[in-house]
């Protein structure tokens, strides 16, 4: 049975998530009416992704040092400092401000969610609590985009923030009232970045690292901006085409993410992951290799299974190998890797796909997951390593 907490933050990540995907689709039409161009558009999205990146680790260490709800809290009501900005930008340069605030408090959010997460489970079913967890930001994700869509027929291309702004009171509420303190470490920030610095010297951290930034290629790179090109340019889709084949992934992998979860803590974390890092490489190479809507909404079907199953055991391993006292911090960095490939992913894909080589840039992004697949087979099985209130 899954505790009061890990649905309370399984409900509030939703509730992040679903407000962040009430935005995407509407938001580079929001900038084309300040008179930019496309490129000014696309920088939306990179600020904040560059933000995420700069404040994953920081957010890690913020949470050991003063606690994860407090950051938990922070992050939630810079969201919502965020979305009202956005309603109310005066220019294109205010809305980017607001991304970029968008982004400092999304990663602390989430950073310290995740964070608490681990200091209240039990190591034997991390798995499990992972997987809830995961399952609160996939239906996030799913639901955003259709009601950030309709909210904007209802009103105008504003109204979706303000709704973004309302979620995140509700959070930095729930935060307040619904989520159980955890006493931060006490110890100074001094000593709270020389933990974290001493992370990096075990192998099995580095080695996550290298997975979330593999998996992080993949979504970015491969699913959301290789694949809607490669449908309509070669395949020849038409956007409600593409975004159903996508949707086929999405929807698998919430199905799978839980029966996985379960999975990890009974059969193993490494094996799974690495079954899962390799089937995903495939599934991710043969997009390149099919040219029909069937085909690929086959593809698709067996890409979200596999990366279901390749998404639940590196985070688990995470918290397993987090020291007590660090586990904001060993978050963090496991975050900050996955989003320098959400950041890498794009420009690499898309300069392989200018040169017409569509299969190269989905096979490439296989090879880097096999990489990382090699790199497990290189440390131990984290599951036995159970930590403090493991059972």
């Amino acid at each position: 049975m899954q505790s009061h907490q890990e649905w309370v933050l399984a409900t509030a990540v939703g509730l992040v998530m679903t407000g962040a995907s009430l935005v995407a689709p509407i938001l580079p039409l929001y900038a084309l009416e300040f008179g930019v161009s496309y490129t000014a558009a696309g920088a939306l999205i990179t600020g904040f992704a560059v933000a995420r990146l700069s404040f994953d680790m920081l957010g890690g260490v913020a949470g050991d040092r003063f606690g994860a709800r407090r950051v938990t809290m922070s992050g939630a009501i810079l969201i919502a400092v965020a979305g009202v900005t956005a309603a109310l930008a005066p220019s294109y340069w205010v809305l980017l401000l607001s991304r970029f605030i968008e982004g400092v408090g999304s990663a602390l959010f989430t950073t310290a969610a995740f964070q608490f997460l681990v200091q209240i489970t039990e190591r034997s079913r991390l798995g499990r609590a992972t997987a809830l967890f995961q399952t609160g930001m996939l239906v996030g994700f799913a639901i955003g985009p259709f009601a950030g869509g309709y909210l904007a027929e209802l009103g105008d291309f504003r109204t979706p923030f303000w709704a973004y702004a309302a979620f995140g009171v509700l959070v930095a509420v729930i935060s307040r009232l619904l989520i159980t303190d955890v006493p931060s470490s006490g110890r100074t920030i001094g000593e709270v970045f020389r933990a974290a610095g001493s992370l990096l010297r075990k192998r099995e951290i580095r080695v996550l690292a290298l997975v979330a930034f593999a998996l992080f290629v993949m979504r970015s790179g491969a699913r959301i901006t290789l694949f809607p090109l490669y449908g309509n340019k070669v395949v020849g889709l038409d956007p409600a085409s593409i975004g159903t084949i996508l949707s086929v992934s999405a929807v698998v992998n919430l199905l799978v993410v839980n029966f996985v979860g379960r999975m990890v803590d009974r059969v193993g974390r490494k094996p799974v992951a690495i079954w899962g890092l390799v089937a995903s490489a495939f599934a991710t190479a043969a997009y390149g290799m099919f040219g029909t809507f069937t085909s690929l909404m086959v593809v698709s079907a067996v890409f979200g299974i596999a990366s279901g199953v390749a998404s639940i055991p590196p985070p688990t391993m995470v918290g397993d190998l987090a020291p007590e006292g660090s586990e904001g911090s060993a978050v963090g960095l496991y975050k900050m890797a996955g989003d320098l490939g959400f950041v890498v992913g794009p420009l690499m894909v898309g300069a392989i796909a200018d040169a017409g080589a569509f299969s190269i840039g989905f096979a490439a992004s296989g090879a880097i997951l096999l990489v990382a697949a090699g790199a497990m087979l290189t440390i131990g099985e984290t599951g036995r390593k159970l930590g403090k209130g493991s059972s």
